[in-house]
């Protein structure tokens, strides 16, 4: 197979300047599949945070003077051989890859992976986790490793969960089937009958100190992994998260209250429409009412309410995201080898 050539010139920037690139917003609006962690805010913020054993590289592609993509990259040292990803990391990041239009995709892919093999010399293997499919990245970035003659290995690691919200709410609950119907009405139903005083409120400025302990409090209270997960360091970042995307406008802090009591929160974003569900937690005391179950539904009625298209649950296998209707988008992991591997 004849191998085509790119006519794309790549920039290397290593320094933390990258994140204040003026086209990166201009190339998120041509991005059809552009993301709240696609934004150079959310990039910057995971960077400064968690970038200090890490080495940054940021790929502009350049046709002329016009950016066509931008690929966030970052290596570090692992077990005796170096590793490139895309900035964002695994565990945090829920969708991952570069910011390009559609139609630029295939050169994008083509472009970074004549840069692995010709230029960036110090690397060992590119560990591409988190990209949705079908027509993200990762379909275009096997091919032309494929073309290549690259050692690679392609995975489907994870799924994420997304809810294309329709206009009204009673449209919504049409659409669900009659089993999930019933049971998300009755745990309404039974909230409103028993707890009439239960309230669902977002926090402001003047709040945010105070709801985002709640939120941390309630996370930690959780068994299992996920109370171990938000340890010092990973509060921080979500900290920093929290007070940025206020001020951006993106943040949606939500909690529900019962009697002044908090009984369940949410950790989410709004961009474009779009409505993030990035975390949650709920008081385990009260699990018999289904207050989380409860705070999301009522988010998604919301966000209706509201005019947005998309409700995402982002990624995780919980069962409650099907039984509100979302659908599962496949991520892909794509692992690209310099050498032969064992």
């Amino acid at each position: 197979m004849q191998k085509a050539q790119t006519t794309l010139d790549v920039r290397v920037d290593c320094t933390e300047d990258c994140f204040e690139l003026p086209q990166w917003r201009d190339l998120l609006s041509r991005d059809p599949d552009a993301h709240i962690f696609a934004t150079p805010e959310w990039s910057k913020l995971w960077w400064e945070e968690f970038g200090a054993d890490k080495d940054l590289c940021l790929l502009t592609m350049m046709r002329g003077d016009e950016v066509a993509g931008i690929v966030p990259l970052y290596s570090k040292a692992e077990d005796g051989k170096r590793v490139i990803r895309f900035i964002g990391g695994i565990d945090l990041t829920d969708y991952l890859g570069p910011i390009c239009s559609l139609d630029d995709r295939a050169e994008v892919a083509r472009a970074l992976v004549e840069w692995l093999e010709e230029t960036a010399s110090d690397w060992d293997e590119f560990d591409a986790h988190n990209m949705p499919v079908p027509l993200g990245f990762a379909e275009f970035l096997v091919d032309e490793v494929d073309r290549s003659g690259l050692e690679f290995r392609l995975e489907q690691e994870e799924t994420s969960a997304v809810l294309l919200l329709p206009e009204k709410w009673d449209g919504y609950l049409a659409s669900l089937n009659s089993k999930d119907r019933h049971e998300l009405r009755r745990k309404r139903r039974r909230v409103e009958r028993d707890h009439a005083d239960a309230v669902v409120r977002t926090a402001t400025p003047a709040t945010l100190d105070r709801d985002f302990k709640t939120f941390v409090e309630m996370h930690r209270g959780a068994e299992g992994h996920k109370g171990h997960f938000m340890g010092r360091h990973i509060a921080t970042f979500f900290e920093r998260v929290a007070r940025a995307f206020m001020d951006l406008g993106w943040l949606r802090l939500d909690i529900t209250e019962i009697a002044d009591r908090p009984v369940a929160s949410t950790f989410g974003f709004v961009l474009d429409k779009t409505f993030y569900l990035y975390n949650s937690a709920y008081d385990v005391d009260l699990a018999r009412l289904s207050p989380g179950f409860v705070h999301v539904s009522e988010l998604v009625k919301r966000s209706i309410e509201e005019g947005l298209n998309v409700f995402d649950f982002l990624r995780g296998p919980e069962k409650y995201k099907y039984q509100m209707g979302a659908q599962a988008v496949p991520l892909n992991n794509v692992r690209v080898h310099r050498g032969p591997t064992e």
